[in-house]
């Protein structure tokens, strides 16, 4: 017998009202982090579930913006999750602007605006403390291996596993988010609550 899931849209929408709740004024900051790869013309799980976040926000009211942070990769390909992304670029193209009440990528925050950030290891520093909540989207190994594999045909996923493994040595990111989901049937995520209640 099939049993009742909520859908996505539902999930996302509770998720962004209870955002909006615990924030109830001035511009927010929302870190998505997760293990899929962040290269490739294909948005990952991450990246969809970010988007999805941003119209969550925008359908409560809120001007919402979702920013890929694979934009802001470290060129060349950094081997630490501390040094993934260009730190200093981010700032100064979204953080930044978004904070003084200027446009990012042409989006006018205003008094009242979320960014949704996306991205792994947003949970490392400098990154860690940027946000005013975060979530951690959880997918098996298995299964994040086997979508970049599809998104990304003909790239070696070896260093990306390096990197992955060398980071969850370091931090267990779903015990540093605020919030939990898993990805792994993507039209039903489900809320996880990571804690030991």
């Amino acid at each position: 017998m099939a049993r009742w899931q909520p859908s996505r849209a539902d999930v996302i929408a509770e998720y962004a009202r209870e955002v909006l709740e615990v924030h109830p004024r001035g511009r927010i900051l929302v870190g998505l982090d997760g293990i899929e790869d962040p290269d490739g013309a294909a948005p990952s799980g991450r990246e969809r579930f970010a988007a999805d976040l941003a119209a969550a926000f925008e359908a409560e009211g809120v001007p919402a913006i979702a920013v890929p942070m694979g934009a802001f990769a470290a060129e060349p390909r950094a081997t630490d999750p501390e040094r993934f992304f260009d730190e200093d670029r981010f700032r100064a193209e979204v953080l930044a602007p978004y904070r003084a009440d200027r446009p990012v990528r042409g989006f006018e925050p205003g008094d009242r605006a979320v960014l949704v950030a996306s991205g792994p290891f947003l949970h490392f520093p400098p990154y860690s403390g940027m946000w005013h909540t975060s979530a951690w989207l959880q997918v098996p190994r298995e299964v994040a291996a086997a979508r970049d594999a599809e998104r990304l045909p003909g790239v070696d996923p070896a260093p990306w596993a390096a990197l992955v493994d060398l980071a969850f040595r370091r931090l267990d990111a779903r015990k540093s988010a605020n919030a939990s989901f898993d990805l792994t049937d993507p039209v039903h995520p489900r809320r996880r609550f990571e804690d030991a209640c």
